[in-house]
């Protein structure tokens, strides 16, 4: 494999496990709604709309998962990918 294609797979990989962590995160919030303690319900009642945004902020988890894995992979792997540039 070249420099170009690794570049793609190791951002590919850290989308991958961000996704995964922030689904699993998202996964644990739903079955704590689903076992009775209404903590994400219960925001946009005693919050208003801050609460209602931060509920839905956690349903967007998976997908801040995918950035956050692709930052930190650039942030790891600088070095490595600046040098493909050379």
């Amino acid at each position: 494999m070249n420099q170009k294609t690794m570049k793609y797979v190791y951002y590919g990989f850290g989308g991958f496990i961000g996704f995964v962590c922030g689904l699993v995160v998202s996964l644990i919030f739903y079955a704590v709604e689903k076992s009775g303690n209404k903590i994400l319900s219960n925001l946009g009642n005693e919050y208003g709309l801050a609460g209602r945004w931060l509920a839905e902020m956690v349903n967007l988890l998976p997908f801040f998962g995918i950035v956050f894995g692709f930052w930190i992979v650039k942030m790891l792997f600088q070095k490595r990918l600046e040098s493909e540039k050379e």
